[in-house]
């Protein structure tokens, strides 16, 4: 099992994240196991544990994560954005709101990729913005 860093298990789950929502999109069926083996290069068993927990959190409460984050969006439909920017969005809000990572983190971790994986710097800022209004205390569980 090799060590990875925080931010590359990060990354990792965005990929997953975004290549289930990318499978829902054409019916495909989601499997989770071969994914993160496939992210990782290592067997399911050996994998992150954090990485199997943000997605399988993520997984189970997609729906909900969407209505909450769409109670954010201006003028946009969460279908609508580019899905690499939704599979940030939904793990920023699983992260802050079911793994109880601090808001800031979660922010910070979310701008990082949408810097890296957006379309253009608009991306990054949209991330921001609805992050900021989007992750409070009241949804926590």
């Amino acid at each position: 099992m090799q060590q990875t860093s925080r931010n590359k298990e990060q990354e990792l789950a965005m990929q997953a994240m975004y290549g289930f929502l990318i499978d829902e999109s054409i019916d495909q069926p989601i499997d989770v196991v071969a994914t993160i083996e496939n992210l990782t290069n290592e067997p399911y068993k050996d994998s992150s544990i954090f990485i199997k927990e943000i997605l399988i959190t993520a997984l189970k409460n997609q729906d909900r994560i969407v209505d909450h984050i769409s109670n954010y969006l201006k003028n946009w439909k969460f279908s609508r954005l580019n899905s690499c920017i939704q599979a940030i969005l939904i793990l920023a809000v699983t992260n802050y709101i079911y793994l109880n990572e601090d808001k800031g983190v979660s922010i910070d971790v979310a701008v990082k990729l949408a810097k890296k994986y957006g379309d253009d710097d608009k991306d990054y800022k949209f991330v921001n913005a609805v992050l900021d209004n989007c992750l409070n205390d009241k949804y926590k569980q």
